[in-house]
């Protein structure tokens, strides 16, 4: 097991655990309640503040950290210089894994209340987890200036030091630490660790050691101290910490996952392949263990299994270079020429100089027969040769060892994106998600409460004139803007839509009447009786803003449908041989002319109305029109700052344009807001 593997699984686990769960909560509330009791002599605005700090806490504490932000950001309106609400949604957003966010609120606590040393400890760590360490140390510097005696904060800057290579000094810390808890497991645990990596392995089992007699609960220190065994060869040993670590926790992956190393370096190849599906049972999406497997499987020329495998790699991780060269290999041994030609293609479009690339493409081009591209590829990977040796090793030496499939054919040792189930609880930045942009905005008849539009990530708005409609109708007509899926309404409620929209009819209003009906036909997904209505609304009056708006929408579903339906009949025929795919005469995707015009029309009619924006961002997002997407949603954020969609869709693009950081900033604003997707999305792509 190299350095890496060690490393990589301490800190941010353990930190999250420990300090998060077992000492800020349990403090927060204590430090808390004292604050409380000098509330009651201020204000209602001062109750409010406080109803909704325990509301938040209460939300905090059952790790229900989306809700806890929402009341918390009510707290923050009711009173911004409370420094506690400002702390709190931190730690919820550090709980999230948004930690830009909450970095930005332990600063604004700081400025509250500069002497809050849990304020700098904990701004520290997310600094620590975007890999500023100079800052993360600063802050810890800093706060045992104000506490030289908070074991925590020591704990936490060893941990650092660790990340820095700085092991000598983590060891120290961690010291420092015991000094203060003589009896901290996690300090001992911790300290070996660092012990092992300043190549003190003797001082490192003896501090696991230590760590395990003083909590045997802990399944972390058992598969530390298996790690180290497994380096050390106490094979035996290795295998036995981690049965005691599945005893105590029987759903974290990683654990399976190093002791099918353990029976790979006994040579017991049916009980690794047995832990490895253990571990894909708990985590689908593991590509690393998927890689491993296919490499055993391979070597039992179990081809088939292999390569159903090496799909999935390049399926959850379409970089992984070796996914798609060991898939190469597989098919070539399969005599699958082409098949393989294809994926050490892919591999060098990844890697262009990727030697064992060249030479294996090489060989089974002079099986497809294709002798002047394989030649072309053996000079390809001499000249990259010549260039990486140096003279140092000759030409033919190099060239066997690359074109050696085994020397690119090695069982990966090192932690991957392991999650054990104590660590998902309440944690939405781990469930898997499909990452998409979030739908238009169309105004819908809303029902209290409603399926279709109270899911999880779904809002509704009002502006000034939808409001007052809904207050002064004498029809009980409620209207509001939604982005989710509006076709999941009812039968129930579709009925009523169409009575309201009779009613209405009754009243004299023509208008209202197919604006109302036209909302019933796009809820059931009939768009062209849809369109007609708010033609028929248009027709009536021009100066219907609304129904540009709706009208807007739906024709931009409609032509996404059409399309859709088009490439499909196009991709799929019927000949005498029977069915036949063809990619000729590939359709254009729409350019929504219609719905455009109607946008840019209602801009002119309304341009106070963020929702337009937004949709018009959304079309010119399908057009690829980045930049003037980014400049629509922009606009609908200026009109309308809690448009949480608006900062979602934003940050995607601006992932797209590897604007990493502007996109982690609105990210981080609409998980805010209550997207938790989009926490989701910050674990991804926000904190490497």
């Amino acid at each position: 097991m190299g350095v890496l593997s060690f490393q990589a699984a301490i800190s941010r686990k353990q930190y999250e655990m420990i300090t998060q769960r077992r000492k800020s909560l349990e403090k927060l509330f204590l430090i808390f309640g004292i604050f409380f009791l000098s509330f009651s002599q201020h204000l209602e605005g001062q109750i409010n503040y406080r109803h909704f700090l325990l509301a938040g806490q209460q939300e905090l504490a059952k790790e229900n950290y989306v809700q806890a932000i929402n009341y918390f950001n009510t707290a923050i309106y009711s009173r911004n210089e409370g420094f506690e609400a400002w702390f709190l949604r931190g730690i919820a957003k550090y709980s999230l894994g948004d930690y830009k966010g909450a970095a930005s609120d332990f600063s604004q606590t700081i400025g509250i209340h500069p002497l809050y040393t849990r304020a700098y400890l904990y701004r520290g760590i997310c600094y620590d987890h975007m890999e500023d360490f100079s800052r993360a140390l600063n802050d810890f510097d800093h706060a045992l200036k104000l506490d030289p005696f908070d074991a925590e904060l020591f704990m936490a800057r060893g941990e650092t030091k660790i990340h820095i290579g700085d092991f000598d000094g983590a060891v120290k810390d961690f010291s420092s630490t015991l000094q203060l808890k003589p009896n901290d497991a996690m300090a001992y645990l911790n300290r070996g660790i660092a012990n092992y990596l300043a190549n003190n392995k003797a001082k490192a089992l003896k501090d696991l050691q230590k760590s395990i007699s003083i909590n045997a609960y802990n399944p972390d220190a058992f598969i530390k101290r298996g790690m180290l065994y497994y380096e050390l060869d106490s094979l035996q040993k290795s295998l036995k910490d981690y049965n005691s670590a599945i005893l105590l926790d029987n759903s974290y992956p990683f654990t399976y996952f190093q002791r099918a190393l353990t029976y790979l370096k006994i040579k017991d190849t049916a009980l690794a392949l047995r832990d490895y599906a253990k571990v894909l049972m708990l985590d689908t999406a593991n590509a690393l263990t998927y890689y491993n497997r296919a490499l055993i499987e391979a070597s039992l020329h179990n081809y088939k299994n292999a390569l159903a495998d090496l799909d999935k790699v390049v399926q959850i991780n379409p970089g992984n270079i070796y996914g798609w060269f060991n898939r190469g290999v597989v098919k070539s041994e399969s005599d699958d020429y082409a098949g393989a030609e294809s994926d050490f293609s892919h591999a060098l479009d990844i890697f262009p100089d990727f030697v064992g690339g060249y030479i294996n493409r090489s060989v089974v081009r002079q099986h497809l027969g294709k002798r002047k591209e394989a030649y072309k590829d053996h000079l390809m990977a001499e000249h990259i040769i010549a260039e990486a040796n140096n003279g140092k090793l000759s030409k033919e030496t190099l060239y066997r060892k690359y074109a050696d499939s085994a020397y690119f054919r090695k069982i990966i040792e090192f932690e991957g994106d392991f999650l054990s189930g104590e660590m998902k609880k309440g944690k939405i930045q781990y469930n898997r998600i499909n990452i998409a942009p979030k739908s238009d905005f169309q105004i819908i008849v809303y029902y209290e409460p409603d399926h279709a539009v109270s899911k999880k990530n779904s809002f509704v708005y009002f502006d000034e004139n939808i409001t007052r409609f809904n207050a002064d109708n004498d029809f009980d007509v409620k209207l509001a803007f939604s982005a989710s899926d509006h076709t999941a309404i009812s039968k129930i409620r579709q009925k009523e839509t169409a009575r309201k929209a009779q009613q209405v009819l009754q009243s004299g209003d023509t208008a209202g009447y197919y604006f109302i009906k036209g909302i019933g036909y796009y809820q059931q997904t009939k768009y062209k009786a849809s369109i007609a209505d708010y033609d028929s609304v248009l027709h009536r009056n021009a100066t219907f803003v609304y129904a540009y708006f709706n009208r807007g929408a739906t024709r931009f579903e409609l032509d996404k449908l059409l399309w859709s339906e088009r490439q499909y009949s196009q991709a799929i025929g019927i000949s005498k041989t029977g069915f036949h795919s063809s990619r000729k005469d590939k359709m254009p995707p729409p350019q929504h002319k219609k719905a455009l015009s109607d946008y840019n029309r209602l801009v002119n009619l309304y341009p106070a109305l963020p929702f337009v924006y937004y949709n018009r961002a959304n079309l010119k997002t399908s057009l690829r029109k980045f930049q003037r997407a980014i400049d629509d949603y922009s606009m609908a954020i200026r009109l309308e700052p809690k448009l949480a969609e608006a900062y979602y869709n934003r940050a995607l693009v601006l992932l797209y344009l590897k604007e990493n950081k502007l996109a982690c900033k609105d990210l981080s604003k609409a998980g805010e807001l209550g997207l938790s997707d989009a926490y989701n999305i910050i674990k991804r792509y926000c904190n490497k």
